[in-house]
């Protein structure tokens, strides 16, 4: 279990977080939504120990993140930021080695196997400056999968015996939609292996139907809401969140399976 304890934490003396109490379980896929500014990003860099915050904590299992020691960290908790950047030209296949550093071991199977399953396999000998946004997205998302040891034998997805927790900042913003569908998809199935995954998204659809577990925060960067999509996203709390109305789109069952905001005048 991953946990944030009464989290806050400020930025040259603003208010970013405030008091976020939230439960990011093991066999979960967990997505963090919330207007531009709302602390989601700096939520997930003070999960991953990247941060210290102003007050609180976060723990994974019985342990402060902080207290963790930085290899033994990163043998359990991996982190995908919104935008990668290498200081020198990497080829692909090397930034995804790069994920192996905490390891005693960067076995050329394990690096093949993070390339392959996020299908960036035929650009691993490229440089990861020329990739497009995009393809340096499914390698940075290859590097987290090669750090937490992500394997695929008959479709069943594994990962080394330390690994616990994925957290994934906008993982398919860049993404087109077959790769959108297929990285959520492989998400949710890390789940299902046991990690505790957390990430943030801004397509509400995206996480009606792929998410476990949705924290909402506000413009504060207070918690508005948590628990099953379905039964969070409410008109109610969209509105709060968003400062905005939202339409539901249905399937012919009368199941939601769309989240269309209305326009705002004068909002651009």
């Amino acid at each position: 279990m991953l946990r944030a304890h009464n989290l806050s934490f400020t930025f040259d003396g603003r208010p970013v977080l405030s008091a976020v109490d939230a439960e990011f379980p093991a066999g979960t896929l967990t997505a963090v939504i919330g207007p531009n500014g709302a602390g989601k990003s700096t939520l997930l860099r003070l999960l991953a120990g990247l941060l210290t915050p102003a007050s609180g904590g976060v723990s994974l299992g019985d342990e402060a993140i902080p207290s963790i020691p930085p290899f033994r960290r990163a043998r359990q908790l991996a982190y995908m930021p919104q935008r990668s950047e290498v200081a020198f030209p990497f080829s692909a296949r090397e930034v995804v080695a790069l994920g192996r550093f905490a390891s005693e071991h960067s076995p050329a199977d394990t690096i093949a196997a993070a390339l392959a399953i996020a299908d960036v396999s035929d650009r691993a000998d490229d440089c990861f400056g020329v990739l497009s946004a995009g393809q340096q997205q499914r390698v940075t998302l290859a590097r987290a999968l090669a750090q937490l040891g992500v394997g695929e034998a008959a479709g069943t997805l594994s990962t080394h015996s330390a690994a616990r927790a994925l957290l994934a900042d906008e993982p398919v913003a860049a993404l087109d939609p077959i790769h959108v569908a297929g990285t959520l998809s492989l998400l949710r199935r890390l789940a299902r292996a046991g990690l505790s995954v957390v990430v943030v998204v801004h397509d509400l659809s995206l996480v009606l139907e792929y998410c476990d577990l949705v924290l909402a925060l506000d413009g504060a960067g207070r918690v508005a809401g948590k628990g099953d999509p379905r039964r969070t996203l409410t008109p109610e709390l969209l509105r709060a969140v968003f400062g905005t109305t939202f339409r539901a789109a249905r399937d012919e069952a009368g199941q939601v399976v769309a989240l269309l905001p209305d326009a705002v005048p004068g909002s651009c």
